[in-house]
C-alpha cells in the first residue's frame, strides 16, 4: 500500500522529531542515560540487532569522531545523513510549495517493487552490519 503525500510528510517528521528527541535525552540527559535502549530485540535475545548503536554512532558524530561513529555502527551515519536531509528537503517543498519528496519516495518504493533485486544488496548490507555488530558484541 503506497502512502499518500501527506503521509509521507507525517511520517518524516513524526520519525526525524522522534530521533532528535531521543539524541537530545542522551547528549543533555548525562551519564544516567547512557546505557538506555529500546531495542526489544536485544532485550529479549541477548543478541544485538543491525541497528543497536546507532545512537552511539550519532552522538559520536556530534562530537566530531567520524571513525569511532563508523565503528561503533556505520548505519548512524546514514541515520545522520537522513536527519538532516530529511526535514531540509521537507522545508524545501513547503517554502517552495511543491511535492519532490513524496515524488521520491514513490519513485525509490516503484523501483523496488519492479526490481525485486535490489534487496539482494540491501539485505546484505543489512546482514553484514549485524554480523559487525554481533562481532564486537554491541
Amino acid at each position: 500500500m503506497a502512502l499518500s503525500n501527506r503521509s509521507v510528510y507525517g511520517l518524516i517528521v513524526f520519525l526525524t522529531g522522534a530521533g532528535y528527541a531521543w539524541l537530545g535525552y542522551h547528549l543533555f540527559g548525562g551519564d544516567d542515560h547512557a546505557h538506555v535502549t529500546l531495542c526489544v530485540f536485544k532485550h529479549m535475545t541477548g543478541v544485538p540487532c543491525p541497528s543497536c548503536g546507532i545512537t552511539r554512532s550519532l552522538l559520536s558524530l556530534l562530537h566530531g569522531n567520524i571513525q569511532e561513529a563508523l565503528w561503533i555502527n556505520p548505519l548512524g551515519l546514514v541515520a545522520a545523513i537522513l536527519l538532516i536531509v530529511l526535514p531540509a528537503w521537507a522545508l524545501y517543498d513547503g517554502v517552495q510549495r511543491k511535492r519532490t519528496l513524496p515524488g521520491a519516495y514513490h519513485w525509490a518504493e516503484l523501483q523496488l517493487q519492479q526490481q525485486k533485486l535490489l534487496y539482494i544488496p540491501l539485505i546484505a548490507l543489512v546482514l553484514v552490519n549485524w554480523g559487525w555488530n554481533i562481532l564486537k558484541d554491541l
